[in-house]
């Protein structure tokens, strides 16, 4: 008979909170759109047919009570009945599993603002991790990797907001562009135009972050590498971005300084 404390990995006293947290955790870093792991799909089955039965008050205790009693070979019809029992609990595990990752994320709740569901558009975040060098012309031919998309939930309110800091942001950087570029052609060096452009960017992304902070919308730059999914994956040795060029190229450079602008 399976063991779905096992398969979570918790102890057999694990609250209800603690069961739907590893849960969570798990499923969201086997589901087979995201996850690294061949047999991804197998072992969502597996969590979730757990987690159907142990979040289940009357399914647990009627399978707390056949544990307890494992070892007694009279109670085989039992174990035979509960695994009839579980077929509904595998199948619903076997309907999760077929749903594509985005949709499964809707029923979480939304990672940027507090107490809402992630309806509206996820977060892409990209992350990357280099396996080896192979032939090619080429420094980027020469570089395997293996990249990933991890859609963070993100709720209606914290697409909106972010949208509209993404729009705030890059109308100071076009403003900045033109100072540097057609403002003050007189003596004033370039390099002082350049302070200028700058400080205006940064104006731009300090009223980006009084927006957040009033909206209560964190920042999708600053905390998208605490989602749960990026830690494991950075763990692992995953960098973000989409390409090894993103982190071995001056082209890592310009696009970390344009994450930060826009």
């Amino acid at each position: 008979m399976k063991d779905y404390y096992r398969i979570l990995g918790l102890e057999k006293n694990a609250s209800p909170e603690e069961i739907r947290r590893k849960f969570k955790e798990l499923a969201l870093e086997y589901h087979p759109d995201v996850s690294i792991y061949k047999n991804a799909n197998d072992i969502f089955i597996e969590i979730n047919e757990a987690y159907q039965i142990l979040s289940d008050v009357n399914k647990k205790t009627y399978y707390d009570s056949i544990l307890q009693k494992d070892s007694d070979p009279g109670f085989t019809n039992l174990k035979e009945e509960f695994e009839t029992y579980t077929s509904t609990a595998r199948q619903k595990a076997r309907e999760y599993a077929s749903k594509d990752y985005r949709s499964y994320i809707k029923d979480l709740n939304c990672f940027y603002t507090e107490q809402r569901k992630a309806d509206g558009i996820p977060f892409n975040y990209y992350m990357h991790k280099t396996t080896g060098i192979s032939g090619g012309v080429g420094p980027m031919g020469s570089i395997k990797s293996r990249s990933v998309c991890i859609p963070i939930p993100r709720s209606r309110k914290a697409t909106s907001v972010h949208r509209v800091g993404f729009g705030i942001k890059l109308f100071f950087l076009l403003i900045s562009i033109v100072v540097l570029l057609f403002i003050y052609p007189g003596n004033l060096s370039f390099y002082l135009k350049g302070l200028y452009s700058f400080l205006i960017v940064i104006t731009g992304g300090i009223l980006v972050l009084i927006m957040y902070k009033l909206t209560g919308v964190k920042s999708k730059c600053l905390y998208s590498k605490n989602f749960s999914l990026v830690k494991k994956y950075r763990s692992k040795g995953f960098q973000r971005g989409f390409h090894p060029m993103i982190s071995t190229t001056p082209i890592g450079i310009i696009t970390f300084i344009l994450r930060w602008i826009l």
